[in-house]
């Protein structure tokens, strides 16, 4: 290789040593940020000897702890653990699970966070949002023993809202709380469980389906929404279309325009009060004409 060549690496070399060497130091810690971070640790673990936990993990979470010497990396972890540990116990002590498995979780103490959120789970096994927040958090660590454990659990309370489902449509001929809540319960069980709800839904839609009042028949359509019946739907405003011009006929105005908004035709049903609402001010004008009329002539005999 000539001189020239050489001279040409050689200038190459250095242009990418120009431009690694600032970003290698930018990525390193300087004199005083190891400093900086050593004086912070002293005062966490002394904060710490001093039985001053909370404020030792706070002082300990300020840290930049690549920027500790030594095994200070290793110390540091150990610490926000150790206290991790001692406050989240404290918290469950005292029956605070949620405070507790905030503190677990936040300084690793991955094992105790486990156990607190099943112990979560096994106090309050009907909450919807903490079995939720329970499967998130065991999918998310790919513990598939503990989600089938926690989707089972769901199943069950689904199951069991259905029952009350049951109970509360014989009472009332209405249930909607009921199912809704067994469609969030499937909907963490998964793999379409909740096809019990669209089809327990539809069957309530048939059964209301078969009486004349405009509140059954209301709650027909909403279960027949609720199951993606839209043909049963379509069945429901035929219906609804002949009891609204059946009303109208024998001049039940109000049912009437009731049934129409049910059959989808609510602009016939607000015509159709309109038109009546004017007639019944024309009718209401001639009869005060009248009164007023009748008035005056009965002064005028009595000579007032």
């Amino acid at each position: 290789m000539n001189n020239t060549g050489r001279t040409g690496i050689a200038a190459a070399l250095a242009l990418m040593l120009a431009v690694y060497l600032p970003m290698a130091w930018a990525d390193g810690c300087r004199t005083e940020d190891e400093k900086a971070a050593a004086v912070q640790m002293r005062k966490a673990e002394d904060s710490e000897r001093a039985g001053k936990l909370k404020e030792a993990y706070d002082l300990a979470g300020k840290i930049d702890s690549m920027c500790l010497a030594g095994d200070g990396y290793k110390r540091h972890e150990a610490m926000r653990k150790r206290i991790g540990l001692h406050l989240g116990q404290q918290e469950e002590k005292q029956g605070r699970l949620g405070a507790a498995f905030d503190w677990y979780k936040n300084s690793r103490n991955a094992a105790a966070a486990d156990r607190d959120k099943l112990k979560q789970v096994d106090a309050s096994p009907r909450d919807k949002n903490l079995v939720s927040n329970a499967i998130d958090h065991f999918r998310f660590k790919n513990n598939d023993a503990r989600v089938t454990e926690l989707r089972q659990l769901a199943a069950k309370n689904a199951e069991l809202e259905l029952a009350g489902e049951d109970k509360a449509f014989a009472a009332r001929k209405e249930s909607f709380q009921e199912l809704e809540s067994a469609k969030d319960w499937f909907y963490l069980v998964g793999d379409g469980a909740a096809k019990k709800v669209r089809k327990r839904a539809e069957r309530r839609g048939d059964t209301l389906l078969q009486e004349d009042t405009h509140r059954h028949l209301e709650n027909a359509q909403r279960y027949f929404r609720m199951a993606e019946a839209k043909q049963k739907e379509k069945t429901l405003q035929d219906k609804a279309l002949r009891l609204a011009q059946a009303h109208e006929k024998k001049g039940e105005i109000t049912q009437a325009a009731n049934f129409y908004n049910l059959a989808g035709a609510g602009a016939k049903g607000d015509e159709l009060q309109k038109r009546t609402e004017a007639q019944h001010q024309k009718s209401e004008e001639k009869r005060q004409k009248q009164f007023s009329k009748d008035q005056d002539k009965l002064e005028k005999e009595l000579g007032l």
